[in-house]
C-alpha cells in the first residue's frame, strides 16, 4: 500500500516511516528535509495545494505532523496548533477525499483526558476535557474533525492516543533512553507506535472512527490497551519490564505517573 507519513522528519515520524517501509511504499512529508527517505517532500500543511499534490498515488495516510516548536530554516504560514494543527488536518482530509483515499490514522494524545486522571483507569470512551491550552485543545478539536469527516464521508479514521515516548535505540536524544529515567504508565516505545500505525492502517474497524490507546503493557495499567489488542491485534514488543519494575524512582517521577 502507498502510505503518506506526515511529520516524517520527527523523532517518532522518522522511525514510523522507516518501519512502515517493511510493509508499504512510503512517502514522507514535513516542513524539514527527510534525507533518510527516498520519496519525500517538504511542504507547508497550511497550503491545501501542496497537500493535494503530495497525495498523488497515495492510498492511506499516517498523520503525525503537529506544530510543536519553531525549527531553523522553517517558516510555515501559520505554526500554531489551531493553524497548521487543526486547519492542516482539515486540509489533509479534504485532499484525501479529493484523491479517493479511504484510510487515515491520526495521532492524538492521552493528555486531553488529564482532568480525569484522578480516576486511575481511563478508557477510550472518557470525555476529553482539554481546557484552554493550545496543544490539548487543538488535539481535541482535531479528534472531532476526524469524527465528523468519518461520519459524513467515505473515510475510515483510526485515532491513536499515547503519552511519553521512550526508545531502546541509541539516538542521542535527551530523555529518550529509558535506563536514564523512570517509565510512567503513559509511555510506549516508538517502534511499538510504528507497529500500531501499521495495524491501524490495515485492520478492519467496527465503525468509521475509532479511538485506541497505544501504551506499553504492564500490570494495573492506567490506560488499558484492551481495545487495541482486541481490534487491531496490537501487542507491544518493547515493554522494558526490568526498567519499570525497578525501585528508587524520584519524587518527580512519581508525580508524573
Amino acid at each position: 500500500m502507498n502510505v503518506l507519513v506526515t511529520g516524517a522528519a520527527g523523532y517518532i515520524g522518522s522511525i514510523l516511516a522507516r518501519d512502515l517501509q517493511r510493509h508499504h511504499t512510503v512517502r514522507g512529508v514535513d516542513m524539514r528535509p527527510m534525507p533518510a527517505l527516498e520519496d519525500h517532500r517538504v511542504i507547508d500543511l497550511n497550503d491545501y495545494d501542496q497537500i493535494h499534490a503530495a497525495l498523488e498515488d497515495i492510498q492511506a495516510i499516517a498523520h503525525l505532523a503537529w506544530p510543536m516548536r519553531p525549527y531553523e530554516g522553517c517558516a510555515p504560514a501559520d505554526g500554531t496548533e489551531l493553524g497548521a494543527g487543526v486547519r492542516g488536518l482539515y486540509h489533509l482530509l479534504h485532499a484525501a477525499l479529493a484523491r479517493g483515499i479511504k484510510r487515515v490514522v491520526f495521532q492524538s494524545t492521552i493528555n486531553i483526558t488529564a482532568p480525569s486522571w484522578d480516576n486511575w483507569r481511563v478508557i477510550e470512551g472518557e470525555t476529553p476535557r482539554p481546557g484552554g491550552a493550545g496543544y490539548t485543545l487543538g488535539k481535541t478539536l482535531a479528534e472531532e474533525v476526524c469524527r465528523v469527516f468519518a461520519q459524513q464521508h467515505p473515510l475510515t479514521i483510526a485515532i491513536i492516543r499515547f503519552g511519553g515516548v521512550f526508545t531502546l535505540e541509541a539516538e542521542g536524544h535527551e530523555h529518550a533512553a529509558p535506563d536514564q529515567h523512570y517509565i510512567p504508565s503513559s509511555c510506549v516505545e516508538r517502534r511499538d507506535i510504528a507497529r500500531a500505525y501499521h495495524l491501524a492502517l490495515t485492520k478492519p474497524l467496527p465503525s468509521p472512527c475509532e479511538v485506541f490507546h497505544i501504551f506499553h503493557d504492564r500490570p494495573g495499567q492506567r490506560f488499558p490497551i484492551d481495545k487495541a489488542r482486541d481490534i487491531l491485534g496490537f501487542r507491544p514488543q518493547y515493554n522494558a519490564d526490568h526498567l519499570w519494575r525497578r525501585g528508587g524512582m524520584s519524587s518527580r517521577a512519581q508525580a508524573d505517573d
